[in-house]
């Protein structure tokens, strides 16, 4: 192995296993013989899936040197490390040269590598199955065609770890952050919906409060439609949170917080988690509207009379985590009333008494 080299090249005819002689008035230059003139260029095959080619027979060289700058230009990747050094394939997945760098005195020693185990290509066939399942699912004996398998430690797929890569978990908040309602607001919109509603609405505008969990939704027709937040906790408002979206980062929107005192913090770009308050009453909120409106198969147009109504129900079952009350609760200080709540969608009839 020589990083100085430009090419391949070795002084024995016998190890080409295809050699074209040509007339060339090129040298080689090395130290200690002074030049040696080049007499052939062919090929040599180390192994079934590694083959390395454009070597050149040098005239008077008394040493097989392997160029790394041609193993690069020829897309492998070579790594040094103490005692050793191994070139890999294009992807950087298995070995296919292993030099072992001994002392000066010592002999020199070269192995090669075979072609990719059965544990490679077995994994690339089954979709990049994990390692070690593959070696449990050919112990066990379970499917058909599957040869033995035995697991090696220190394997990296690159693939593997590009496309099953996932951002680091977000530790959870155990505490609660604001010390009255209407502290903090967060909010955020779903839509457009692939239904117009009754009311001609295409988006909902989700509000939540962060200290006690109450929710309240307004549907607008666009989401650069006009809305004001009405103050029903009693409390003063002080902040905002929404995340980056056109309809809440404009002039328009900031010169009302301006004019009503509010604080607006927006989220990170790209890290919905940070909004995931109001994110997570949004999904709430849209899968208990999709099961009521399947219940009775109530036609799809009163999906924003569906949502409202989760929003009602919602606000008065669900509890506040840490604090163990309902929304309804700790807003309006009393345990809420749900015997009146009938199934949605259902059928009622109107007594029209006569005059």
């Amino acid at each position: 192995m020589d990083s100085g080299c430009s090419r391949h090249m070795t002084g024995n005819h016998r190890w080409f296993s295809s050699l074209t002689l040509v007339s060339s008035s090129e040298h080689i230059i090395f130290r200690e013989k002074g030049t040696g003139k080049v007499k052939g260029v062919g090929a040599l095959p180390n192994s079934e899936s590694f083959i390395l080619r454009d070597i050149a027979l040098v005239g008077n060289l008394g040493y097989n040197l392997l160029s790394v700058s041609q193993l690069l230009e020829e897309g492998y990747e070579v790594r040094f490390k103490k005692g050793f050094s191994h070139v890999l394939d294009a992807q950087g997945l298995w070995c296919v040269l292993l030099f072992l760098l001994g002392s000066s005195s010592g002999p020199s020693q070269c192995l090669v590598a075979g072609a990719s185990s059965d544990l490679w290509k077995w994994h690339r066939r089954l979709g990049h199955l994990s390692f070690d399942l593959l070696a449990k699912l050919s112990s066990l004996d379970l499917i058909r065609g599957l040869p033995k398998l035995k697991s090696e430690r220190d394997l990296v797929c690159h693939p593997c770890r590009h496309g099953k890569m996932v951002a680091a978990s977000h530790t959870p908040v155990n505490q609660v952050m604001t010390a009255r309602p209407g502290e903090l607001l967060h909010m955020d919109t779903v839509g457009p919906s692939r239904v117009r509603s009754v009311g001609e609405k295409w988006y909902v505008l989700v509000i939540l409060d962060d200290f006690s969990r109450w929710s309240w939704v307004h549907f607008m027709e666009s989401k650069d439609e006009a809305f004001e937040l009405r103050n029903e906790s009693g409390h003063a408002m002080r902040a905002l949170r929404s995340d980056n979206g056109s309809e809440f980062k404009n002039d328009r929107f900031k010169t009302f917080c301006h004019s009503q005192g509010l604080e607006h913090q927006f989220s990170s770009p790209y890290v919905p988690q940070q909004n995931g308050v109001v994110e997570r009453k949004n999904r709430t909120l849209v899968e208990m509207a999709r099961m009521m409106l399947d219940v009775h198969r109530t036609p799809r147009k009163f999906w924003a009379e569906a949502i409202n109504t989760a929003c009602y129900v919602s606000n008065r079952i669900f509890l506040r985590a840490v604090l163990n009350k309902t929304s309804y609760e700790l807003r309006f200080g009393r345990q809420p009333k749900v015997s009146h709540l009938r199934v949605f969608g259902c059928r009622c009839f109107v007594l029209k008494q006569g005059n």
